[in-house]
């Protein structure tokens, strides 16, 4: 039996086998390759573990066997305890009484363990390959772009197209160019939706996919998934609620936070700002002032905080971002105001990076992860091959602290200082991939379009 094929129960037996008597730590990566699963499922897993008490962190990017596998060692020893009228908890040393209000909920996702059988999409290469991009109207999106082009080059024997169409965040005209992609023959469409609830854009897909059309979403999906075989994303959920959570503990639970949230109607946007709304709800001190739009953009970011400011005549405790796109501008907007600047969320832009670092602003970051281009080119080609496939794929998403910033739940996975690309220019998208060091081609200039 392949490690693939294995339960959940079994691959964390395997993990827990895979330390020594010494309960030497052990690098993450080693144990993700010895366990032979994929980077999403076997991260998932692991934070699962390190939350129950499975695991501890050492260091950054090293596990051992954490509180609640260490007390496996003498368990033949212990007369069983009756659980009888006790109330069962996750953390055997702690009380009722102790226990946190706030724990963040486990990552674990079954979603990400259920398949697809793609052998009735099953043809011979070389494929011609659709992609019907929302926009490109901001960095993570040209970034997200040029990981999709890194892959084709690599899988370039297999593709004899990739026609991409940019729609300008209009759902009118993503409508017409998903004919137009359709009309140029198409064997699979690659889809990033400009509008979760546009209701002519998810008919069409559906429409699609009942005459047979493989359809594979990207970073924005439509409500009604039912037109797709798969769907490439990040955790939204885990980014919003992640970040809210670090700010509610880094103000002890007190303060006046605003949001800034990316494009009203796209679907990450509306997912984390969910998400860090139910965090913060949880925290009766903090007081959330006002939600913003700013589409993802730098000038966005500048002119809510500018307007907010001048209906406030005074800056909050914190702004919650849900990307750096506009997080940078908000910066910005405080540093040409020239008072103290509040407490930041957002991650992505590598300027975020480097302005909170050298005004030391405090700031906790999830990047979303752009290299989910490639995964969804690759992603598709397993579909025409007539593969199984994931009916959901999640990229990891790590998250980012400056050093001293790590807040009782909320831990980073990797250090700021480390992360920020100096050399590089303010635009990069640090979670971009391989594709961030290959010299850039053209939106218009695919390989093979």
């Amino acid at each position: 039996m392949s490690q693939d094929d294995k339960s959940n129960v079994q691959r964390i037996a395997a993990i827990l086998k895979g330390f020594d008597a010494s309960n030497t730590p052990r690098r993450t990566y080693d144990i993700l390759e010895d366990l032979g699963v994929t980077r999403s499922t076997g991260f998932g897993l692991l934070r699962a573990m390190v939350a129950a008490g499975w695991l501890e962190r050492f260091d950054h990017g090293f596990l051992r066997l954490g509180p609640k596998a260490r007390q496996m060692i003498f368990a033949a020893l212990e007369v069983p305890e009756t659980t009888e009228g006790k109330k069962l908890l996750a953390r055997p040393d702690l009380s009722g009484a102790e226990m946190p209000e706030n724990t963040p909920d486990l990552e674990w996702d079954p979603a990400l363990v259920r398949t697809v059988d793609a052998g009735r999409y099953q043809r011979p290469a070389p494929y011609r390959i659709g992609f019907s991009n929302a926009s490109t109207s901001n960095a993570w999106r040209r970034a997200m772009l040029q990981s999709l082009f890194y892959a084709e080059r690599i899988a370039q024997p297999q593709i004899d197209g990739l026609i991409v169409l940019d729609a300008q965040d209009d759902p009118t005209l993503q409508l017409q160019q998903i004919d137009e992609l359709v009309a140029k023959g198409i064997d699979l469409l690659l889809i990033s939706i400009t509008s979760v609830n546009d209701t002519a854009l998810s008919d069409r897909l559906g429409e699609l996919a009942a005459q047979g059309l493989p359809i594979v979403a990207v970073d924005r999906r439509p409500n009604d998934r039912s037109s797709l075989v798969s769907f490439v994303t990040a955790s939204d959920h885990r980014i919003g609620r992640i970040s809210a959570q670090w700010m509610a503990e880094l103000l002890s639970g007190q303060g006046r936070v605003w949001m800034l949230s990316g494009l009203d109607g796209a679907s990450p946007a509306l997912r984390r700002q969910q998400a860090a709304l139910a965090v913060f709800s949880e925290f009766p001190g903090i007081q959330v002032e006002n939600v913003s739009y700013t589409d993802w953009t730098e000038a966005g970011g500048y002119e809510a905080v500018d307007r907010v400011l001048a209906e406030a005549q005074r800056p909050p405790d914190g702004v919650w971002c849900d990307s750096g796109l506009q997080g940078v501008g908000s910066v910005k907007r405080f540093l040409d105001g020239g008072c103290d600047v509040p407490a930041h969320t957002g991650g992505d832009l590598n300027e975020m990076y480097k302005l909170c670092l050298h005004h030391k602003v405090p700031m906790a970051a999830l990047d979303y992860p752009a290299s989910m281009g490639a995964r969804a080119l690759g992603l598709a080609l397993d579909i025409l091959g007539g593969n199984t496939v994931p009916q959901r794929v999640e990229e990891p998403v790590q998250i980012v602290l400056p050093r001293g910033l790590e807040t009782p739940s909320v831990k980073a996975d990797s250090w700021a200082e480390l992360h920020v690309a100096w050399d590089f220019p303010d635009d990069a998208i640090l979670s971009q991939g391989p594709a961030l060091r290959q010299e850039k081609r053209s939106v218009k200039g695919s390989a093979t379009a």
